[in-house]
């Protein structure tokens, strides 16, 4: 899709590390951002956010990625979802506040998975609601799983579906760090096929609360989205990064294959 680009704003950008609160700051900037840069380089955006220290807490309290383990599973299901909803939720709101036409699109009710593999994915209203310039919002997700019952989706598992189907032309990662970062605290400018294998040591799994995976999986999925020759960035939420993307300058760390 022309002028296409995808947006994710990570868990720990918008919300803070204590369980169930905002970084109501931080969302409202990066929603005035956002807008501005929209307006400026009139790119279609389809945007996705992370869970942070909303469902991440419930998904670990009732192992809820291992599926229906136990009889608190399928209560913990529902409550995990609501948890992920309730953030996007949040966020459509902050985006509307700004007169942006955003609108939410809840995973769970489009797609089915079979051992955390996308089976099916009912996708024609995003592309009908970028069509008529509306900015669908997209979240990880707990979705049905024909296996385990159900299965927690990732928004990097639900962009790499989605891009090689729309092909954006950039993939923008936002997160609280400024890119992947070497053992040394350094910024890996670009990671492709030749130097992941070095580059993996490097890689942190998933922090406390994170049951997605953490940068580990941000990587390894931003791999599988650039084998469609789309441009993968992991930046950080600082204001002006993501005009940099735009600009094409030289910031974070850049994905290819």
């Amino acid at each position: 899709m022309k002028n296409l680009i995808f947006i994710k704003l990570g868990g720990s950008l918008i919300t803070k590390k204590r369980p169930y609160t905002l970084n109501l700051r931080k969302i409202r900037e990066l929603v005035k951002e956002i807008s501005d840069l929209k307006r400026r380089y009139k790119f279609k955006i389809l945007l996705g956010n992370g869970a942070g220290s909303f469902a991440h807490v419930s998904a670990k309290k009732f192992k809820t990625k291992e599926g229906y383990i136990n009889e608190k599973s399928k209560i913990g299901h529902c409550i995990v979802q609501d948890d992920a909803s309730t953030l996007n939720r949040i966020l459509v709101k902050e985006f509307l506040r700004a007169r942006e036409k955003a609108i939410s699109f809840q995973p769970s009710a489009a797609i089915e998975t079979s051992n955390g593999k996308i089976k099916f994915f009912y996708f024609q209203p995003i592309k009908n609601y970028l069509k008529s310039d509306l900015i669908p919002i997209v979240f990880g997700d707990v979705v049905s799983d024909r296996k385990k019952g159900c299965s927690i989706l990732s928004t990097e598992e639900i962009f790499k579906y989605l891009a090689k189907r729309l092909k954006p032309q950039k993939i923008i990662l936002m997160s609280k760090v400024e890119g992947v970062l070497d053992s040394k605290g350094k910024i890996i400018p670009e990671i492709n096929k030749n130097n992941f294998s070095k580059v993996q040591k490097f890689l942190k799994g998933a922090n406390k609360i994170d049951v997605t995976g953490g940068m580990a999986h941000k990587v390894k999925e931003a791999m599988e989205m650039a084998k469609g020759k789309i441009e993968v960035f992991i930046i950080g939420g600082k204001k002006g990064n993501l005009e940099k993307v735009l600009k094409g300058e030289s910031i974070g760390t850049k994905i290819s294959f």
